[in-house]
């Protein structure tokens, strides 16, 4: 059931998702959705933060699969933008998708918004810093300046992808970050 949620809400927002869509989906009447789950935005959360927790292990994964840090990064953007182009990061991400709609005024929100950016941004510092150990980024790249520069570039992907771009522009937005961490 809070998959079925998790899909519903990623592809059409919180406020575009009606709990009749949400019963449909789930095979559940409203009042079952509401008492296993309270209201529609305790569903969300609850959604929200399941789908924090795969795509948060999924990324730190996807990072960390290769000793070299170019690799692990260029793995990282590569499944991005792959699954932006034929899986459901068409529809952006839902964690992306939430602050933009909500625009930070839910702190439940903002609160798994920043935890998830943690996660992130510790997976990135790993990277750059195993990157930079091999050789494959110069030695005065600060680590943690580069991770927020990737994060802040695979958030303004995310935003992007909902718009359908062709691979070459992903490709290219992937390329000129690694050139400005010094990545070539």
């Amino acid at each position: 059931m809070l998959d079925n949620a998790v899909d519903i809400f990623w592809e059409r927002g919180y406020e575009g998702t009606g709990i009749q869509e949400i019963c449909r989906v789930s095979g559940l009447n409203p009042g079952s959705v509401y008492a296993a789950f309270g209201d529609k935005h305790d569903l969300f959360i609850q959604a929200l933060k399941r789908y924090m927790t795969a795509v948060s292990l999924e990324a730190i994964e996807r990072l960390n699969s290769s000793p070299s840090g170019r690799a692990g990064i260029s793995s990282y953007y590569q499944t991005l933008i792959d699954s932006m182009l034929d899986g459901k990061r068409r529809w952006g991400c839902l964690v992306t998708n939430a602050i933009v709609e909500f625009a930070m005024r839910d702190p439940r929100i903002s609160e798994a918004y920043h935890l998830h950016l943690a996660r992130l941004e510790t997976a990135f510092i790993g990277v750059v810093e195993r990157g930079k150990r091999e050789g494959e980024l110069p030695g005065h790249v600060n680590a943690s300046e580069a991770a927020m520069f990737l994060i802040c570039t695979t958030q303004g992907m995310n935003v992007l992808a909902k718009t359908r771009p062709p691979r070459q522009v992903l490709e290219s937005i992937v390329r000129h970050a690694f050139a400005a961490i010094g990545l070539s």
